[in-house]
């Protein structure tokens, strides 16, 4: 049914006014996201495409016929879809698509040899509180297999069926191979006993927002990719009504001003003894 505004000015205010700067501020895709955050589905990017491009990204087109693999031709794009991936194993709610009504910092950690860990903070006029979150493994999934003897080239030699064929064997009657076979099919679950959510203080608050001022947050590039195969993704979202903003880093360097401000989320969450790098 089409909505009326002809009769009375006080339903024309209250039914037909503009939309709200918190509002305008977001994209507001129901591709994306519901209004309370829901994502769409598992495979649901969380973040603005465009801050998956660096500042000093080359495009194809402009790009000569031979070059160096570097910085410059590489986007954030796979680490994003990820991290995004991640997020739906957390339970997240998609924080760049429309204002929930309440102002919210979200670090995500993804740690090449440890469990990954969301950490919320969320405030409003009653105060603040932050979140810890853990998964018991990474999320995804990876299968662990052995080549069958059966599977072989004709060429080779009986010697080497032989072989290939007592490895299999062995292999197959291995309990420690079967358990790591189950657990590569196993889904990551959320830890219940880790977790917990912990008051935060109007001092900690504001200083924890003076640590992404003094680092300029809103006016750095989200992405900057980098050559490094492990280490731990860093990525921090800001969620309130004049805007959102992340910014992602890999292995952040300690004096740098992402990592002091991520790190303090850290020190004030249950996560504060984990392994950090």
């Amino acid at each position: 049914m089409q909505r009326s505004c002809l009769l009375l000015p006080l339903l024309l205010l209250a039914g037909c006014s503009a939309p709200t700067d918190s509002a305008g501020s977001y994209p507001q895709n129901p591709a994306i996201s519901d209004a309370q955050g829901h994502p769409r589905d598992s495979t649901t990017f969380y973040f603005p495409a465009a801050d998956s491009l660096p500042a000093t990204y080359v495009s194809k087109s402009k790009r000569p016929t031979s070059y160096v693999i570097d910085e410059s031709v590489m986007n954030c794009t796979d680490e994003m879809k990820y991290a995004s991936y991640a997020l739906t194993y957390f339970k997240a709610p998609v924080l760049s698509n429309y204002y929930l009504g309440t102002d919210t910092y979200r670090f995500l950690w993804l740690r090449s040899f440890h469990l990954p860990v969301l950490l919320t903070l969320s405030a409003n006029e009653e105060g603040a509180s932050l979140r810890t979150q853990v998964l018991d493994k990474k999320p995804g999934f990876h299968m662990l297999t052995v080549q069958h003897p059966d599977s072989l080239s004709p060429t080779v030699t009986a010697g080497e069926r032989t072989r290939a064929q007592k490895y299999y064997t062995q292999t197959m009657a291995d309990p420690e191979f079967i358990r790591s076979v189950a657990e590569g099919k196993r889904r990551a679950q959320l830890i219940d006993s880790a977790d917990t959510v912990l008051p935060v203080t109007h001092q900690q608050l504001q200083h924890f927002r003076q640590l992404l001022a003094q680092y300029q947050f809103q006016r750095t590039s989200a992405c900057q990719p980098v050559l490094m195969l492990d280490g731990a993704y860093w990525l921090l979202e800001a969620h309130q009504a004049s805007g959102y903003n992340m910014v992602a880093r890999r292995s952040p360097d300690e004096t740098d001003g992402f990592h002091k401000a991520c790190e303090y989320l850290l020190d004030l969450s249950s996560a504060r003894g984990e392994e950090r790098y």
